[in-house]
């Protein structure tokens, strides 16, 4: 073979070098993508999230660092105040069916939060199935994103089934005028967390919208299977979440906060 190609021409042996390299940096890069492939893999793989976490119980936090010592709004705080449809991204009534939900869960779909994690998500319940009243809905809820299917989805913390037909207010409300709160050893004492932000602080006026996030910015989250309310504590300045039922706030446990500055509500 060798001999062979010492007759030829050095232009002819020239292009069968060219050739032969190419040949040999196609297969590497090949060997290269199918090995990032195979890697990649090894670190994929199914999200396990509400209803599906059978180790998890009540308050047990599974990712410390998930656990902030203290919030900041998306962006800087405007300047307007005002609590018409302005204040939100996004507006919309979702009903639990079939077709959207799985087990304790039910998906939400909007063009503003399909696949940001990161989102702010307020929920309040409507009507259930059973009498068209929300106080027939015996469940504490929030909400969560599902990364494999980059979706939120509105869960009751008992792990009970969303029965078909329940229906929910959702809202998005604009990045500045938002707080996501963690709960954790320096700012929870008890039933009671307390807020550190700019949005909150010295504003006895406001009013706060609380949702419960089990796992803000996506992986696994904490549950508070509680009622939670807002009330504001003037001996610190600060506005506090708090179970109304007296259990203490499970460490970890992740609030999403709208904020309307502008309220002619007493504070509590």
């Amino acid at each position: 073979m060798i001999d062979r190609l010492r007759t030829l021409s050095p232009a002819w042996r020239y292009s069968l070098y060219v050739i032969g390299m190419l040949v040999l940096f196609s297969s590497a890069l090949g060997a290269g993508a199918m090995a990032a492939m195979l890697f990649g893999r090894q670190f994929t793989g199914t999200h396990v999230g509400p209803g599906e976490m059978s180790t998890l119980e009540g308050g047990k936090l599974e990712t410390p660092g998930l656990t902030r010592s203290s919030e900041a709004s998306a962006s800087p705080p405007s300047t307007e105040t005002g609590s018409d449809e302005s204040d939100y991204e996004a507006s919309f009534v979702h009903k639990a069916a079939d077709a959207n939900s799985h087990g304790d869960y039910t998906y939400i779909s909007d063009p503003s939060i399909d696949g940001d994690p990161n989102a702010v998500v307020m929920v309040t319940l409507m009507s259930s199935t059973k009498s068209g009243e929300a106080d027939a809905y015996n469940h504490h809820i929030g909400v969560w994103y599902e990364p494999g299917a980059r979706r939120w989805a509105i869960f009751n913390q008992d792990r009970a089934a969303v029965p078909s037909g329940a229906t929910f207010r959702v809202e998005v409300p604009q990045a500045s005028q938002t707080v996501v709160h963690h709960a954790d050893l320096s700012n929870t004492a008890g039933n009671y967390t307390y807020l550190d932000n700019k949005l909150t602080n010295g504003e006895p006026n406001a009013t706060l919208s609380v949702t419960q996030n089990w796992n803000p910015g996506g992986g696994r989250g904490v549950y508070n299977n509680h009622p939670v309310a807002t009330i504001y504590d003037a001996k610190v300045d600060k506005w506090a979440i708090y179970n109304e039922d007296g259990a203490s706030i499970s460490h970890g446990a992740a609030f999403n906060v709208a904020v309307s500055a502008d309220s002619t509500t007493p504070a509590k």
